[in-house]
């Protein structure tokens, strides 16, 4: 599972006291790669220690770009470096910087190396967002073209606070009948067959006779009349799915009310959040204030701006797997294969310590001799 986040350490800062006086700083997007199980949460044992049965989330890449620039380039260059090395792709998420990219630069190569998409949308992207060959695509999901209107506008009418959210959850899994279901998985161009829903066995229809009196527990769809006759989703047995077909908003999972999608998004958010956190907390590593050198501290290749973002994410990965290791091995700590000090001899003296050793030497006090009697 991974998580692709926009985080800035070194910019603009605002005063709360007068936020119409602004002061900018010089500083870069710093694109992060952060994977975690998420099919676990990362809960505390009885003793506050880390589950050694639960990895930990570790950062697996990192892109510096100009702020606001090519979000879809550097999170995309990050997750080919990882498919290059080796790693399995699973689900994705990303803050609304990505999934707003232009599907040519994100949402379709993300899906061509294999990565599963998971998105949040903004509240004017809610409702039916595309459609093709009858088939509506609703917050990333085909449905059936004659799915009620409330099932539809669900989300929308919770921003509006037309509907509770007990009654929006009922909402968003009462939309499962009427979906379009796969038939086989995607090809490898994309391509992929789904069914009609009443032909999947999920709901009746009076376009297809034999899927009539099947039950009262499968919902009756009722099919709008057309003078061209019933539209292709609902005329055929299947379709034929393209990749660009509803691209920019399209997810693998049923958003929003969904338990799946609430588990395995908000883990990831979470996940990477708290890195971002991290960073530039001032008593971690604090990336937001830290002046970075006008050269590499290290012989690198590496500039010196992405210097100070590389390093907190080598902190941070090293803390957490330090933390999860040590309660999963009951070994006391040891000291072999540490590294050992370059330096051949004591360490010079400080500025202080060569300032306090030309101080002149404390004389004691001297005693009054006590009065001859």
């Amino acid at each position: 599972m991974l998580i692709v986040k926009r985080a800035t350490p070194l910019a603009r800062d605002s005063s709360a006291t007068d936020s119409l006086k602004k002061k900018y700083l010089f500083g870069y997007d710093a694109h992060l790669i952060v994977t975690r199980d998420a099919e676990h949460d990362a809960v505390l044992l009885d003793d506050g220690t880390p589950n050694p049965n639960v990895l930990p989330a570790l950062v697996l890449g990192v892109a510096l770009d100009k702020p606001g620039q090519r979000p879809a380039y550097n999170g995309l260059k990050v997750l080919n470096r990882l498919r290059e090395r080796g790693y399995n792709p699973g689900y994705v998420a990303g803050d609304r910087a990505y999934n707003n990219s232009e599907p040519d630069e994100w949402q379709l190569p993300v899906r061509a190396l294999g990565f599963k998409p998971v998105y949040d949308y903004r509240a004017d992207q809610l409702g039916k967002q595309a459609g093709t060959q009858g088939a509506i695509l609703v917050e990333g999901r085909w449905y059936c073209p004659s799915m009620p209107e409330p099932l539809i506008n669900a989300t929308i009418d919770l921003h509006a606070d037309r509907i509770e959210r007990e009654t929006w959850v009922r909402l968003i899994a009462a939309r499962r009948s009427y979906r379009i279901m796969p038939k086989e998985n995607a090809d490898s161009d994309g391509y992929q067959r789904m069914m009609y829903p009443a032909q999947a066995g999920k709901a009746q229809c009076p376009i297809k006779p034999h899927t009539m009196g099947r039950g009262t527990h499968l919902p009756l769809i009722d099919p709008e009349p057309s003078p061209t006759g019933p539209l292709k989703v609902c005329r055929q047995r299947t379709i034929t799915v393209s990749p660009e077909a509803g691209a920019k908003q399209w997810q693998a999972l049923d958003y929003g009310g969904g338990p799946e999608w609430q588990r395995v998004y908000f883990r990831l958010r979470n996940s990477v959040e708290g890195y971002n956190g991290y960073a530039k907390n001032p008593l971690a590593e604090g990336v937001r204030v830290r002046r970075v050198p006008p050269y590499p501290r290290h012989k690198r290749s590496c500039s010196p701006s992405s210097w100070p973002t590389q390093t907190a994410a080598r902190s941070g990965n090293g803390w957490t797997r330090c933390r999860w290791a040590a309660n999963d091995h009951a070994a006391a700590p040891t000291t072999a294969g540490r590294r050992k000090n370059r330096r051949a001899g004591p360490r010079p003296a400080t500025w202080h310590q060569r300032r306090r050793s030309l101080r002149p030497a404390r004389q004691p006090p001297l005693r009054q001799a006590p009065p001859v009697r």
